[in-house]
């Protein structure tokens, strides 16, 4: 073990330091052995700030973490078969509290069984070095790291480094870990490990994970920083093909990706629009918007896909090809045109038709679109409004609608009455 107590108090907030201090001492209170855990260790040896604090008690977790609620005015709520609680302080922070343990896989990427254990066999269960160290949080010999597996030396190396040679068999989801952390930090995948998990992926063993579990962890690889360059590593090590199979270096799906993250920069600093997409929706739809029917199909099912996104990806895909081959006749259209020709699709993908169309004409649309066109498009009039006109209801009340829609964006109607008489004179 070596004290790092300098290096808590020269790189963490005072707060936290104020935190830890009072974790300390009620552990000392109550006769237990707590240690912090996991990422949050990794980065304070890295110097990145990490707000989120994972905590694991020799002895039970649960217990401790009501101890600690009550010390802080703070709530739980807790999770018995797992030995798991999570504890809201005043400030709405959380922090995780687990029962130290140990897992047993009966077989490859089945979740685990769990047992109640020490410290040492608690790290040994974990996936990465960098990720399998812990601080000792009692006054014997608080602040010390506890380092078994060669974390601190990993993380000057650059290494992202297995526990042991069955760690992927065990559980295939830290083949997209390894990917996420190594993009994070600029890391390299050590050798052996690499070996290890181009033989899992060779194994087809991605495919013994449900689809949830897949696009959960595809969710946190397009959540990072730079997601283009994760998508690349996945491409590399052959992951990719086991979920989008048609993504290559020469295809025409990844030359969109490439441009996904210029794309975003350029909406963030040009528009106005409230909410702008979520980067990882982006680039999941990226994966999926122009590849063929066939694949496209054999994916959903691969990944079992819930309904609300597969029918999001179908509409789109529906619509995303029309509009490129509009965009690409390079003709002008009327303001109704524009509308049309996005109003169909998701911002994902509009930012997506943008990767594809990008030129000065399309970025000029996307622009007044976003910043004028939906906001135009709003009409007064309802079907309850129609009827007192003496309209029927029926079909015709879209054609109504659509006409008013395009009268509108066009600047030929600015206000309600103007509508009553549009659809005067075009209708009644």
């Amino acid at each position: 073990m070596k004290n790092i107590s300098s290096l808590v108090k020269e790189r963490l907030k005072k707060e936290q330091i104020v935190l830890l201090d009072a974790i300390v001492e009620m552990a000392s209170i109550h006769n237990v052995s707590v240690y912090v855990v996991g990422g949050f260790v990794r980065d304070l040896l890295l110097n990145i700030e990490n707000l989120d604090l994972d905590l694991v008690v020799e002895g039970n977790g649960i217990s401790f973490s009501k101890t600690l609620a009550e010390k802080f005015c703070g709530s739980t709520k807790s999770h018995q078969e797992f030995g798991t609680s999570k504890l809201t302080l005043q400030d709405k922070s959380h922090i995780d509290v687990a029962t130290a343990r140990t897992e047993y896989y009966s077989h490859s990427a089945a979740l685990p069984t769990i047992e109640p254990s020490s410290i040492k066999l608690d790290l040994a269960r974990r996936d990465f070095t960098v990720n399998s160290m812990a601080i000792k949080l009692d006054k014997q010999g608080v602040f010390f790291l506890i380092d078994i597996f060669g974390g601190e030396i990993d993380l000057k190396n650059g290494f992202i480094r297995i526990l042991h040679d069955l760690s992927f068999i065990d559980d295939p989801c830290r083949i997209f870990r390894a990917i996420r952390f190594e993009q994070r930090f600029n890391f390299r995948i050590e050798d052996d490990t690499r070996d290890l998990m181009l033989s899992a992926i060779e194994n087809k063993l991605i495919d013994q994970l449900s689809g949830q579990r897949v696009i959960n962890e595809i969710k946190l690889i397009l959540n990072e920083y730079d997601p283009k360059k994760c998508v690349d590593r996945m491409r590399q090590l052959c992951l990719l093909q086991t979920f989008a199979p048609e993504i290559s270096s020469h295809d025409f799906n990844w030359s969109v990706i490439e441009k996904i993250d210029s794309v975003l920069i350029w909406l963030e600093r040009i528009l106005s629009m409230s909410g702008h997409p979520p980067k990882w929706r982006v680039y999941f739809l990226g994966l999926f918007i122009t590849m063929k029917g066939v694949a496209f199909e054999k994916s959903v099912k691969r990944l079992h896909l819930p309904i609300k996104i597969s029918n999001w990806i179908r509409l789109d895909r529906k619509f995303f090809d029309e509009s490129k081959r509009q965009l690409d006749e390079e003709k002008e259209l009327k303001p109704s045109q524009v509308y049309d020709l996005f109003t169909n699709l998701s911002s994902e993908a509009v930012v997506l038709l943008l990767a594809t169309c990008f030129s000065e004409r399309v970025c000029s649309y996307v622009e007044l679109y976003f910043n004028q066109y939906c906001e135009l498009a709003k009409i007064k009039l309802t079907g309850d409004d129609l009827m007192k006109m003496g309209m029927q209801p029926g079909p015709t009340f879209n054609n109504v609608f659509k006409a008013l829609r395009d009268a509108r964006v066009n600047g030929q109607v600015a206000s309600r009455d103007e509508e009553v008489i549009f659809v005067r004179s075009n209708f009644l």
